[in-house]
Parts: C-alpha cells; sequence; structure tokens
C-alpha cells in the first residue's frame, strides 16, 4: 500500500486564504466590542496610552532635542573644541544638550509658575475698578442722552464683571491645586519623565541601528517590492516629521526673540507693562507659536490679559505688536524657514489642528499637522498611481507637484544641513 496517498500535502495559496480569513475576523470582532462596548473601550485605551505615554514623549522629545545635539556634536566638540573621537563627541552633545534644556525648562518654570499666578491675582483685584469706570462712563451717557435706555448695557457689564471673577478664581484654584496635585505625585511624575528622557536618549544614539533594524523586519516579512514601498513611507514619515519639527523650533525661537526686542524698545517710549512682562510674554508667544496659524492667538489673548494689569492701552498696543508679528511670521519668515516641509495647504493644516487639539489637546494640535502630511502624501501618491493606470493626464496637477516640489526653500535647506549628521 502507498502511504504518499495519504500524505498532507500544504498548499500555500489556501494557507494564506485561511490567515487573511482569521485577520478580518478578528478585526471585525475587535470593532464590533469596540463600539458595542464603547465605554470599556475606551477606558482601556486611556489606560494603555497613560502607560506608554513616556515613550510617546520620548519620541517627542528625541525629534525636538535632536538638532540641537547634532549642532554641539559638529561645531562645538568637533570644530570649537577639536575633539576627533565621534563616540565621545556624541555623548558629550547628547549629555550637555540634555543638561541645557533641562536647565533652562527648570528655570523658566521656577519664573513662569509664580508670575502667572502673580498676574493673574492682580488682573482680578483690577476688574473691580475697570468695571467701575465702565459704568461711570456709561452714567455720563446716560446724563447726556435721557432718551436712551443703558439699563440692559449697565446689567450686561455688571453680569461679565462677576463671570470674569468667577472664571478668575476658578483658574487661580485650578492651577493652584493643579501645583499641589504634582507635589503630592511628584514620584510618578519623576517616573515618567526618567523613562521619557531614557526613551529619546537611545533613540539618538542608536538611531542608525534603529532605522536598520527596522528595514530588515520590513524586508523580512514583505516582498521586496512591497517591503520598498513600506521603507519608503517610513523615511518619507520621518523626514515630514523631522522638518516640521526642526524648522518650527527655528521659527518660533526667531519669533521670541523679536517679541522681546518689540516689547524692550515700545517699552523705552514710556507704554506701561512692555518692560516688566517683556520676558514672560515672549517666552508665552514663542512657545504657543509651535502650533501653526491658531498659536499666536492662544499666546496673544493670555498676553493681552497680562497688559491689562497695568493698563488698556498697553493691552491694545500689545495686540497689534502681536498681530503685525503674527503676519510677518506667516508671510515672510515662516516659508523662508520652513518652505513646504509638511506640504500641506492652510485648509488642510487647520483641518489638522482641529481634529488633533479635539483627540489628544495641545498635543494633538501639534501633532497633527505632520500626521496629516504624512497621510495627504501617501493618499496623492495613491490618486497618482490611478490615474496613471487609468492613462488619464492631468495637467494641472502635474505643474501644481512641480510647483510644491520647487517651493522648499534654499534658506531651510542650508539649515537642515547644519544640522545633519
Amino acid at each position: 500500500m502507498n502511504d504518499s496517498k495519504n500524505k498532507f500535502e500544504g498548499n500555500s495559496r489556501y494557507f494564506t486564504i485561511s490567515i487573511y480569513c482569521i485577520v478580518t475576523v478578528l478585526i471585525m470582532a475587535i470593532i464590533v466590542r469596540s463600539v458595542f462596548l464603547w465605554e470599556e473601550t475606551s477606558n482601556i485605551l486611556g489606560n494603555l496610552f497613560s502607560t506608554l505615554s513616556p515613550f510617546f514623549i520620548g519620541i517627542l522629545i528625541a525629534f525636538l532635542i535632536n538638532p540641537l545635539v547634532s549642532w554641539m556634536r559638529k561645531t562645538v566638540f568637533n570644530k570649537w573644541l577639536h575633539i576627533k573621537n565621534d563616540a565621545l563627541s556624541r555623548i558629550l552633545a547628547i549629555l550637555f544638550s540634555y543638561i541645557l534644556v533641562i536647565g533652562v525648562i527648570t528655570v523658566g518654570m521656577m519664573y513662569l509658575i509664580p508670575e502667572i499666578i502673580h498676574s493673574l491675582t492682580l488682573l482680578l483685584e483690577k476688574m473691580p475698578d475697570w468695571a467701575k469706570s465702565i459704568m461711570d462712563f456709561i452714567n455720563n451717557l446716560s446724563q447726556r442722552f435721557p432718551d436712551v435706555d443703558f439699563k440692559y448695557i449697565q446689567k450686561t457689564i455688571m453680569n461679565t464683571d462677576s463671570t470674569l471673577q468667577d472664571t478668575l478664581n476658578k483658574v487661580i484654584t485650578s492651577l493652584t491645586t493643579t501645583i499641589v496635585d504634582t507635589g503630592f505625585s511628584v514620584l510618578k511624575f519623576i517616573f515618567n519623565f526618567i523613562v521619557a528622557i531614557i526613551v529619546s536618549c537611545y533613540l539618538i544614539i542608536d538611531k542608525k541601528m534603529q532605522a536598520r533594524g527596522i528595514k530588515r523586519v520590513v524586508f523580512a516579512f514583505f516582498k521586496p517590492e512591497r517591503a520598498k514601498k513600506i521603507w519608503n513611507v517610513v523615511k518619507r514619515s520621518i523626514r515630514i516629521f523631522s522638518n516640521f519639527f526642526d524648522g518650527k523650533m527655528i521659527d518660533s525661537l526667531i519669533i521670541g526673540i523679536l517679541c522681546f526686542i518689540s516689547m524692550m524698545i515700545i517699552g523705552l517710549f514710556g507704554v506701561s507693562g512692555f518692560s516688566e512682562c517683556a520676558l514672560l510674554i515672549s517666552i508665552i508667544v514663542c512657545v504657543t507659536n509651535m502650533i501653526p496659524y491658531f498659536g499666536p492667538f492662544l499666546g496673544g489673548i493670555p498676553s493681552v490679559l497680562l497688559l491689562c494689569i497695568y493698563s488698556l492701552q498697553s493691552a491694545f498696543v500689545l495686540g497689534i505688536l502681536i498681530i503685525v508679528l503674527q503676519q510677518l511670521d506667516g508671510n515672510l519668515i515662516g516659508p523662508k524657514i520652513l518652505g513646504d516641509s509638511t506640504g500641506l495647504r492652510p485648509l488642510w493644516i487647520i483641518f489638522a489642528i482641529t481634529i488633533g487639539g479635539w483627540l489628544a489637546g495641545v498635543f494633538g494640535m501639534l501633532l497633527g499637522v505632520p500626521c496629516v502630511a504624512v497621510i495627504t502624501g501617501l493618499m496623492e501618491e495613491t490618486v497618482d498611481r490611478r490615474l496613471k493606470e487609468k492613462e488619464i493626464d492631468l495637467p494641472v496637477l502635474k505643474n501644481e507637484k512641480v510647483r510644491k516640489n520647487n517651493k522648499h526653500s534654499k534658506i531651510f535647506t542650508d539649515l537642515k544641513n547644519k544640522f545633519k549628521k
């Protein structure tokens, strides 16, 4: 009897179909469970993201601090101090970069938090005087124009004053409580911060080895043609994120310095509050300017309220200054430094910031732009490939693509070359 007839022979085609079916069923089961048990699913996802938050923060820190590390390694230790050992210069650059950044953040927080609480307290104390001045002005108008009924306006002002005072009281209480709560949970904060720093250090030190490892995994589990496409997507994503963060940091730093210099110059002409609050407001404007479009306004509103402590005229002048800086950044400085690093149109940028803010707050607004840039880039490549397969030629799209490719600024390219290893 021939046993070869009873021998099982594997069929790679049916095995692949079975794997696809199993994966599809698992994905559908996860989707159904997520929809019908959304509260439980959201709690699980929330706990998962909370647990992995140090790793996400570490990746963000690595993107932000890598340009400083590269500059210190090439310029400070190789060029100025003439350290030829590449490993030693890299370790020293990473060490001093982290010491510098952590020191600046620590000193800044020690200065900013008490200053913000003090400013909000002064603003709360001055609000009754402002309300009284406005009421006196309306009373004078009612005497001059007795036929006009100003009671509704007076009532609205009184209600607004009470509402603003309650809001500021809640903000001050919440800020103070947050600081106290942070003090009680300082061990958890320190642990997460140390893990994030360690993750970012490993990402910077071993970035070439990690890139090589990811590439090996991609080419090991996918066919060569598909592996090349996936690897190109990974490289494109890293490039977009790197270009966005590097350029935006340089842009925000320039805007912060211009804001500080402008406020000091305006303060010399006797505008109250400009010299006293120049550093605090400049730091706020610099940090919030990292968020495209909405950033200057997010930093401008609290800054204008801060100067209301000194006078409404000072707040009005600062509002004009911030608008001027925003226009200068949007039309001159930003395009020169950033160029077309994301390739997004303004509408897509606003969409990315809105969705990112809804999903993850301020961090979502910051990360939304490069994430949407990667997605739209992949969609554009897919559309171009489909049009090419259908032999549809649209010259307008080609010209637009050429215009985008040629728009990238030479200034930003030169800056990137200085930081490039």
